[in-house]
Order: C-alpha cells, then structure tokens, then sequence
C-alpha cells in the first residue's frame, strides 16, 4: 500500500523516516504548500482494519488537538481514510532527545538536569489537569531544544497513545500493548487483574527516566522482557550507592526519584 501522505492533496513530501512509535511510524515531511516541515505518524497496518481501534484513534487525535502547552508537541491536523489509513500530523522538533544523551553518556550538568524535571513535569501536569495520560514517557519522547531566547525548553512528544481518562480500555483488552516495558509502570501490566493506568502511572515513567538522566544507568539489571515485567511489580530499583558512587545526585533529589518508583499507587506523589 503506498503511504497515505503521498495522496493527501500532494501537501506533504517525505523527507526521511524518523522511527517506529507505539502506534505507528514517524516520518519527517515538508507541507509542500507552507513550506514548513512537520513530522506525520502513521498508524500501523496491523490497526487499520479495528474498527474500535479506528474509533479509538479519531476520539484521542480529536482530542489531543485541544492541548496547547509550551512544553508539549503542538498537534496540527490528523486524518482517517476510508481504507483506515490513520496519521496524526505534528510539528517538528529541532533538537535532541533524551535517549541520545544517555546512550552517548552525555548527561546534562545537575541544573539542566533539574531545569528538563521541572518542565517535563509540567507538562504531564498540564496533561492530567486536561484528563489525560500520556502512558508513554520515555526518553526518546523527551525532546531537548532551544526556545526563541537560546534557554533550555523540554518538549512532550509523541501523543499517539494519550488516553483520557474513563474513555474505554478497548486497547488493552483486545491484547495490544502500547508503551514500552522498559518504561511502564506495575498498573500496565495489570498484576493479574485489569488496572487501570492513572496520572501517578505516568510518574513511574517519568522516575525511570530521571534516574537514567540523573546517573546514566537504568535502575534494573535484569533486561530480558519476562525479566522487565517482575522488575516493575516486584523488584526495588538499584540503589544509587551503586549507580551514584561518587554522591553527584543530592540524597534529597534521590528520594524523590524512588518515590516516584514506588510499586504501590498510594506511595507515589
């Protein structure tokens, strides 16, 4: 099947494949018209022929185009064809993401540490103040860049599978997982009875992501996907005396990283 973007009105030029997301991939295109680039994700064939998934993604892109946040990626315009071909157009992002920081041990000075908490958690606070859950944070979802002033600014990427919160769990009970195990929380994987992902869902997340930044190593040892799983729901994190042995990381900024860890909902912010 050729890409949907090549017959939308010939508006958009793939420029590149970017990547595979939870729902689809990424391609960097040009809007041939504005002469802007934008990224387009594509929803992946294996959806295009759930009609509950199709009414699923056309509710969420609905309402994710309503989010305005300055630490969130703006939302343009998304499309379901009749052959349900879906894709979800958004702006583009010149930056870094934070996976190509830690990979490349890269990690940002104690400030700018702080500083990509402070507005990442702004924007899941925006998030949930609007009703929904990202359930997808991760560090190749956090985006480094420069505002129009030179500052730091922290951009939320990758929407796709945003959930507001009390719409259905279509998703879920047809067996498609969405998200990645290295990042999810114990409510994805449900502990033997449906449990439902809420806000502090997306603080566990975004824990992992700050004790990866924080110290450049991921707080499990265990990486097989079996082995993710009982990680999350059994196991507590490394502790930083052995991902931290020279103290670079305040004792005070550590527990508020395990406490966003915690397995239990109750225990987290």
């Amino acid at each position: 099947m050729a890409l949907p973007l090549q017959r939308i009105e010939g508006k958009y030029e793939i420029l590149a494949k970017l990547r595979e997301g939870g729902m689809g991939a990424l391609y960097k295109v040009r809007h041939r018209l504005l002469e802007e680039v934008r990224v387009i994700k594509v929803l992946r064939a294996q959806y295009q022929g759930d009609a509950d998934l199709q009414e699923r993604f056309l509710r969420e892109a609905r309402a994710t185009m309503r989010l305005r946040h300055p630490n969130l990626v703006q939302i343009y315009d998304f499309t379901l064809d009749d052959d349900g071909t879906g894709f979800l157009v958004m702006e583009h992002i010149q930056g870094v993401d934070l996976q190509q920081l830690i990979v490349s041990h890269r990690l940002p000075s104690l400030p700018l540490a702080l500083e990509i908490a402070r507005q990442g958690l702004r924007a899941l606070g925006y998030l949930h103040r609007c009703g929904f859950i990202h359930r997808d944070i991760s560090p190749d979802n956090l985006m480094l860049c420069r505002d129009v002033d030179g500052a730091p600014l922290v951009k939320l990427i990758d929407l796709g599978i945003a959930k507001e919160r009390g719409a259905d769990h279509q998703l879920t009970q047809s067996g498609v997982f969405l998200g990645k195990f290295r990042y999810s929380s114990p409510e994805h994987f449900g502990v033997g009875e449906e449990v439902e992902v809420e806000p502090r869902s997306d603080l566990y997340s975004w824990g992992l992501v700050l004790y990866e930044l924080l110290t450049g190593a991921y707080p499990y040892s265990k990486l097989s996907p079996s082995q993710l799983i009982g990680n999350h729901i059994f196991q507590p994190p490394l502790g930083f005396e052995q991902t931290d042995p020279t103290g670079r990381v305040p004792e005070a900024l550590r527990s508020v990283v395990l406490r966003a860890l915690a397995k239990p909902l109750a225990e987290r912010f």
